[in-house]
């Protein structure tokens, strides 16, 4: 039995690949390591929109279940709205030993933002352009999709705000990454993650890297240090 498990979370709209340069440096180190596709990614638009907060949780919630049958604990890498998921699994389960957020969402829903959603969605326009991946490195490639259903959009903000409120609750070692060029994600949420969280911290700024850092300029760096304080859980 592998002494710790590694589950590696891809963000909002993305796949598996945005995170692959973490799970083949984790998978090569010698952990039992998996990186799952969460509902609605990776097949179609009209999919995603369907999927609600709770099928996104339940699903790495199964996976998590998987991964603790075969290893005496788990860490938990997510990248983006996969940050955000792993520090809600953090507040649910004992058999985690440790979070990494990589540009995470975890800030109060802003009811301006939920209104004007709900505004557009009542209207009947259910999408809006994704625009480019925010990837500094012009060689690195993202596979995600061209437009998002504002539903989606709805549930991942909601759901975020609920992550924001239990932040205290998680007690395990969490390191906190953020990208300085980061276009998507304020750095304010990973500012909130290292403040509000009760377990140790350790922060990580990546200088050369936009928000799917995984993929980005830094991505060495990063691994490196995954690795690292993976070694210290």
């Amino acid at each position: 039995m592998s002494h710790l498990g590694v589950m590696v979370v891809h963000g909002f709209a993305g796949t598996p690949h945005s995170v692959m340069p973490i799970t083949t440096a984790v998978h090569a180190a010698g952990y039992a390591t998996v990186a799952p596709q969460l509902p609605g990614h990776g097949t179609t638009v009209d999919d995603l929109a369907r999927r609600t907060w709770g099928d996104w949780l339940g699903a790495v919630g199964e996976v998590a279940n998987d991964l603790s049958r075969r290893c005496d604990g788990i860490a938990i890498i997510g990248q983006s709205m996969g940050g955000t998921l792993a520090l809600q699994l953090a507040t649910m389960r004992a058999d985690v030993r440790g979070i990494a957020t990589i540009n995470a969402v975890a800030q109060p829903a802003d009811p301006d933002v939920i209104e004007h959603l709900e505004d557009m969605i009542e209207r009947g326009k259910l999408l809006q352009p994704a625009g480019d991946p925010d990837i500094r490195d012009p060689h690195a490639h993202d596979s995600a999709y061209a437009e998002l259903p504002r539903t989606a959009l709805l549930q991942m903000t909601v759901g975020a705000g609920a992550v924001f409120d239990v932040l205290a609750d998680v007690t395990v070692p969490v390191m906190v990454v953020t990208s300085d060029q980061d276009a998507v994600v304020d750095a304010a949420n990973s500012h909130a993650i290292a403040a509000r969280v009760s377990g140790p911290v350790t922060r990580l700024w990546l200088a050369n890297s936009a928000h799917v850092a995984a993929l980005d300029m830094d991505r060495v760096l990063l691994c490196d240090e995954l690795l690292s304080w993976l070694g210290g859980l």
